[in-house]
């Protein structure tokens, strides 16, 4: 066994899961095993290893995989997950793991490796799962589970958020704002990025666009709390302004059959194309690049606030012109008039409204979308936000280490 400091990192989907939705984790573990032995512990995978996971980390896991794409496998995958908790805890102080980093908020995950591993925990606080599936007869359980992991969030060390406004929020609730570290979702610009006019051209003509075509564009997981019913309502009411506009819709999740049901309902079946998962980050890519104008959506609730969500990253990596949902973390970096316009996800008539202004000023969009290309290199560089993470994990590990030449500060 290496005498080396050891530092732990969990994640139930696996390192190419965590990687394909973080993209700085294959960067993080390699700049953390400058350092230190990176443990990683996650369910299998089918998908390639990213080779610097796969290089630098010793890679403990665990017998069965998920399936993202099926609601029922994630959830019962993800209650497996929560049993084996305490057992990956254990483990971890049995090979004099320093450090345990868990980037995701799965409820009570917190206090599990608290009470099993020790005080040396970091957590990343985004989604609020409490929020999207504890509904109706479950709601009183889901503030149970908020308020206990609310207590266990005080006595960790270590919080990385994905937006300013979660820090905000937390702090509200008695947390230390000191120990409460803001990192946005970084992009890899050789996934996510403009393409030239021929090769949009050719996305266009894959989804049946063309050249007079107005596309809205937004894909990630179909949960309750995307709205997107709202959106096809709304745009329902547009078609005699605009008998162009079009919405293309990439993603699949629980919400998929009620939102072709509506679709179908409104007859907008030559308006909306719902595509389902599309298999790789390449056909996400030229998906955006097929849309016109990049839609950020979530209906408004009060954890809606602490996301810089993949849509938002991707269409801005991608140049589109953001349609956003006025949000906490996402005015952090939707500036209105600048890459984009925001709405008030409650008012659809607003949504409306600037939706109209985005279509009928061209040079507006495109304006914004060069900004928006700008801005994402900005906010989710990569190497920025590697070193954003690494140097705080090595602290709580207790290791001095100056940061590895050629990070960004």
């Amino acid at each position: 066994m290496s005498d080396r400091p050891k530092i732990g990192l969990w994640f139930r989907y696996g390192p190419a899961d965590h990687s394909e939705l973080f993209h700085a984790m294959p960067p993080i573990v390699a700049a953390l095993a400058r350092h230190a032995e990176v443990h990683y512990y996650g369910m299998r995978t089918s998908t390639p290893l990213p080779d610097a996971i796969r290089d630098h980390a010793v890679l403990h896991a665990l017998p069965f995989r998920v399936d993202r794409t099926r609601t029922r496998d994630k959830l019962l995958k993800t209650a497996l997950w929560m049993l084996c908790l305490p057992i990956i805890a254990l483990d971890c102080r049995r090979r004099g793991i320093r450090a345990v980093y868990i980037d995701e908020t799965i409820p009570l995950s917190a206090l599990l490796a608290r009470v099993f591993f020790g005080p040396r925990i970091a957590i990343t606080v985004a989604d609020f799962f409490t929020d999207i599936y504890f509904k109706g007869p479950l709601h009183r359980l889901g503030r149970l589970l908020r308020s206990l992991d609310l207590w266990s969030w005080k006595h960790l060390p270590l919080i990385f958020t994905r937006a300013g406004a979660t820090r905000s929020f937390l702090a509200r609730h008695g947390l230390d704002p000191a120990r409460v570290h803001p990192v946005y979702d970084p992009c890899d610009f050789s996934l996510y990025h403009p393409f030239s006019p021929d090769q949009r051209e050719a996305a266009r003509r894959r989804f049946n666009y063309g050249p007079d075509d107005m596309v809205l564009v937004h894909h990630g997981i179909l949960h309750p709390n995307k709205g997107n019913d709202r959106i096809i309502q709304a745009l329902a009411d547009l078609r005699t302004d605009f008998p162009r506009l079009r919405f293309l819709l990439v993603g699949d999740g629980p919400e998929m059959t009620s939102l072709c049901r509506l679709v179908r309902t409104l007859h907008m079946e030559d308006v909306c194309t719902l595509t389902g998962w599309l298999p790789t980050p390449q056909d996400v890519c030229q998906a955006l690049n097929a849309g016109d104008i990049g839609l950020v959506m979530r209906t408004g609730a009060e954890s809606d606030d602490f996301h810089m969500t993949g849509a938002l990253v991707h269409a801005m990596a991608c140049g589109l012109p953001i349609l956003a949902a006025r949000l906490g973390g996402v005015s952090e970096v939707v500036v209105e008039n600048q890459n984009g316009l925001l709405f008030n996800p409650a008012d659809m008539g607003e949504f409306q409204l600037q939706l109209g202004r985005l279509i009928r000023d061209p040079a507006r969009r495109a304006r914004c979308g060069r900004t928006a290309a700008e801005d994402a290199r900005l906010y989710f560089d990569v190497q920025r936000i590697t070193d954003s993470t690494v140097q705080p994990l090595l602290q709580l590990a207790g290791i001095h280490a100056t940061a590895d030449p050629g990070v960004s500060p």
